[in-house]
Order: C-alpha cells, then sequence, then structure tokens
C-alpha cells in the first residue's frame, strides 16, 4: 500500500489535533480544580504572572525577606499563587505545621517534588520518592551507637581538610589572607558520605578525579535544567508521554548506567561479606580489604542488611537498595557543605560566640583517650549547632499536597478574604501546602526580636513556647514519620 504526500500530511494533521485535544482536556481539569479549591478564600498576595504567580518571588525569598513581609501583610496563614495562578497554602502557625507533617498519608510529598528528585539520581524507588508503607520499610534506624561507630571516619576527613588549609594558608600567606571554605567542604562532605556512606573512596580532598562523582555531577545538574519541565510533565501529563518518546542523551545513558555497575558491585560485596561472616557462603580472603576495615559500619550495610531480613516483608529490593545509595549523596552532600559553610561564617561574624568555642575546645586534651564523649558534653559547641542550624537551615521550605479533602486545625485564628474569622483551613485533595522551615525558625513571634540574629547563648534558656520538628524543636529536619532519617548523622558530621 502507497501513501502520497497528502495522507501523510493528513495523518500528522490529525495526530497534532489529537496531541493539542489531550493538552487542553488536561489544561481545563487543571484550571478547574485549581479555581474551585477553597484556598481561593484566604489572603494572599498580588500575583505578578499568570503563568508561574508567585514562584519567582518564592525561589528567590530567602535573599529577600519575602515571606516575613508577606506574614505581617496577610497573617499567619495565607495563600500565594503557583503555576498557572493555582492558590497554594503557606502557613507559620505550628498547630497546622504539626497536623501536616503528622499524617504523611494525607499529605505526601507532590508529584512534581518526588520526579525532580528521581531525576536528580534518586530514582523512583528512593526513600526520598516513596510514600506509605514502601517508605517506612526502607527507612532504616540510624541509631546514635550506630552513628558512633562511624566517628572515626569525620575525624580522618577533618584532619585531612585542616591539613589542606595550614598548607594553601602558608602558601597564600603573602598574596591572599583568605581561603574559600565551601568547595573545600563540598571535597571533605563528598569523601565522608561516600566512606560512611556506602563504603567508597572518592578521594575528593586529595584531588583526585572519580567517575562515580562525574556521573552523579552529571545527572545532578541536568536535572536543575529540567525543573520547567518536569513541572509541564505534572500538571500536563500528555507532555510527559511525548517526552517519554525522546532519547536521552549519550552522556545522561553513560551516567545512570556508571551509576548502576558500581552501585550493585557495592551491593555484591556486602551481601558476600555478610555471608562469609555467617558462614554460609563464599571465601572471606576474596572481599575487599577496605570493606573487610569497615566491619559492615557504612550505612548501605544497614540498608543490605534489610535486604536479606528472613522476613519478605521487611526485605527491601535490589534496585530500592540501589536508589539509596544516589539517595545518600542527595541528602548527605551538599547540604552538609552548605551548613558547615554557612555556621562558620556565622561565627566569623560573631567573635565572641568565636572565642567562646575556641575556649571550650582547648579544654579537651587532643590525646584524650574518650575525646568523641568529651566533644559531645561540650555545651558551648552543642549551642552553636543548634543555633547555625536554626538560622541557616540547608533546606528552607518544603512542600505536601493534599491527598483528600481535610481541615487543617490553627492555634490563632485568622481572617480570610471576605473578613470572616476562621479556626480551620478547608482543603482539598490535590492542593499544594507549602512548609517555610526557614520563616519558622526564624519567627520573631517564638524566638523573640532577635531571633534573625546568630547568639547561640539564646540556647541556655529557649522560649518554652518551642514544641515542633524532629530535633531541637525546630523545622530544620522536618518532624514526623517522615522526617529526615539521617539527622543524627548530620549532627554528628
Amino acid at each position: 500500500m502507497f501513501f502520497t504526500d497528502a495522507h501523510l500530511l493528513t495523518c500528522l494533521a490529525v495526530g497534532v489535533l489529537v496531541a493539542v485535544a489531550y493538552v487542553l482536556r488536561d489544561l481545563i481539569v487543571l484550571l478547574a480544580t485549581q479555581y474551585l479549591s477553597p484556598l481561593r478564600a484566604l489572603r494572599s498576595p498580588p500575583s505578578p504572572s499568570f503563568l508561574f504567580g508567585n514562584l519567582r518571588e518564592m525561589y528567590q525569598q530567602e535573599n529577600t525577606g519575602l515571606l516575613f513581609d508577606w506574614e505581617d501583610a496577610y497573617g499567619h496563614t495565607y495563600a500565594y499563587r503557583g503555576f498557572l495562578g493555582g492558590y497554594r497554602l503557606i502557613t507559620t502557625d505550628l498547630t497546622a505545621i504539626a497536623h501536616i507533617l503528622a499524617h504523611p498519608e494525607r499529605f505526601q510529598k507532590p508529584d512534581f517534588v518526588r520526579e525532580n528528585l528521581a531525576a536528580m539520581g534518586a530514582g523512583s524507588e528512593s526513600v526520598l520518592t516513596t510514600e506509605g508503607n514502601v517508605h517506612a520499610r526502607q527507612a532504616p534506624a540510624f541509631t546514635a551507637a550506630h552513628i558512633r561507630m562511624l566517628h572515626p571516619i569525620f575525624w580522618d576527613k577533618a584532619a585531612e581538610l585542616l591539613e589542606r588549609w595550614k598548607h594553601l594558608a602558608n602558601d597564600r600567606r603573602e598574596l591572599c589572607p583568605s581561603i574559600d571554605v565551601l568547595p573545600w567542604l563540598s571535597k571533605a562532605t563528598l569523601d565522608v558520605i561516600g566512606l560512611a556512606g556506602f563504603g567508597y573512596q572518592f578521594n575528593a580532598l586529595a584531588g583526585e578525579n572519580d567517575e562515580l562523582a562525574d556521573a552523579y555531577h552529571l545527572i545532578f545538574s541536568t536535572a536543575r535544567k529540567l525543573a520547567l519541565r518536569t513541572i509541564l510533565e505534572t500538571w500536563i501529563p500528555v507532555v510527559a508521554q511525548i517526552q517519554e518518546q525522546r532519547p536521552q542523551s549519550e552522556a545522561m545513558n553513560w551516567a545512570r548506567a556508571h551509576l548502576t555497575r558500581i552501585g550493585l558491585k557495592l551491593i555484591e560485596e556486602r551481601k558476600s561479606m555478610m555471608a562469609a561472616e555467617m558462614g554460609k557462603d563464599g571465601p572471606y580472603q576474596n572481599i575487599p580489604e577496605y570493606l573487610r576495615q569497615t566491619r559492615l559500619q557504612d550505612l548501605l550495610s544497614v540498608l543490605v542488611q534489610s535486604n536479606m531480613a528472613s522476613f519478605t516483608s521487611q526485605r527491601m529490593t535490589t534496585p530500592e537498595v540501589l536508589c539509596q545509595i544516589s539517595t545518600f549523596l542527595i541528602a548527605g552532600y551538599e547540604t552538609t557543605a552548605s551548613a558547615l559553610t554557612w555556621c562558620l561564617y556565622a561565627l566569623a561574624h560573631n567573635p565572641i560566640a568565636q572565642h567562646r568555642l575556641r575556649a571550650a575546645l582547648w579544654t579537651i586534651p587532643r590525646d584524650s583517650p574518650t575525646l568523641d564523649e568529651d566533644v559531645a558534653k561540650l555545651e558551648q559547641l552543642d549551642w552553636v549547632v543548634r543555633e547555625a542550624l536554626r538560622l541557616h537551615a540547608p533546606v528552607t521550605w518544603t512542600m505536601r499536597v493534599a491527598m483528600e479533602v481535610d481541615n487543617v486545625p490553627v492555634n490563632d485564628p485568622f481572617t480570610d478574604r471576605w473578613g470572616a474569622v476562621r479556626n480551620s483551613v478547608r482543603v482539598n485533595q490535590g492542593d499544594i501546602i507549602t512548609v517555610p522551615i526557614q520563616a519558622i525558625n526564624k519567627s520573631k513571634k517564638i524566638w523573640g526580636e532577635d531571633a534573625q540574629s546568630f547568639r547561640p547563648d539564646r540556647w541556655r534558656n529557649p522560649p518554652e513556647s518551642i514544641k515542633n520538628g524532629l530535633w531541637s524543636n525546630m523545622l530544620t529536619f522536618l518532624g514526623g514519620s517522615r522526617g529526615c532519617i539521617g539527622y543524627r548523622f548530620a549532627l554528628a558530621e
């Protein structure tokens, strides 16, 4: 059978019309859902763009103090505009936040957030992207005792970093007396998460190049650039179907294949190690020396133990375990480097706090046999860490989507757009909620007039009213069953 040019043009036209029809259908459903939302009744700032609403302002809010201005103008509970003018709830009311975080089955991560995390390398079966029972099975308890076994890695990398800085300071004393610490802290935390997370030696501080690090950086940087496409695919499903037909770049295919190959190798090494220790099979001498030395203390080993659990319901699949390797990198690499950099920045701007901390540290002999325990008891250090993580949370806000109709209670009544006083916020299925972590951590109502100042001494007598979050009555590590499972690791580091 032969086709003429006219036939081909007709087929092409029909295909385009069908695609347009699907896009229009998705847009109509989206707009109807958004404009029927009860969040329309909330007070809200003006929207500068129909397409992006207040999103551009929101992505710059940490540098502009926008959320504090909005709270002054519209109260603790209000709405802002998102994609195509949709209303999104934002609240700093602690009762509302506690309700949202305490019910993860009702308030889950939006699809576009989970898909963006998956694109960054976490995968669709990561603890960052799964929900419900699957997430519960994937979230092992990294206990304080287990984290203490990783302390030697932290100490070794801290000592190596110190030596690098000493050499730089000596070399640059006459030309450039300062050192940009962020790149160096990024190298140190990459080394730490490699060894403590999955027993892999990046040797970034030593200046070595590594294919796994290169592969991860390629995926991560590419995923960032695809943020707009991810949003479009989420809100207009037919766009995702069209994108699926496009081949990925050779570079991305190489990067993903490289992550998979090395990840599977690491998992198999741990399985062999565990089998040998249990005397089941496999010669112990064939296991890599570096892995024998770690004695299965890294975080990946905990997950592999779950993978080898006797009860099928407790087991993680190999693809699930594989996804966690990228998850460790996403959650425990740049975020920790950022937190450490901001901590040093805060100390540099507060010489009194810096002097007190240094004096406290000098009370511990360097040859102390219980150095870990001695450091953990330092009150000044504890205060500095708490205050730095309060004032400079690495993740400044997060989002949830309502999975069903609900009434979110508030502690303090608020006034809506029509002047009615409300004691709760009604949300429909699909409504998006922003949890403003940093705005709550810096709230003057909670922390006093100097809430936006770095003052470690405030932890001598913290406010009695603070009762939220997973750790230290703040939201830096969120709260509830979806709080950060690696918070003990982060604090120790």
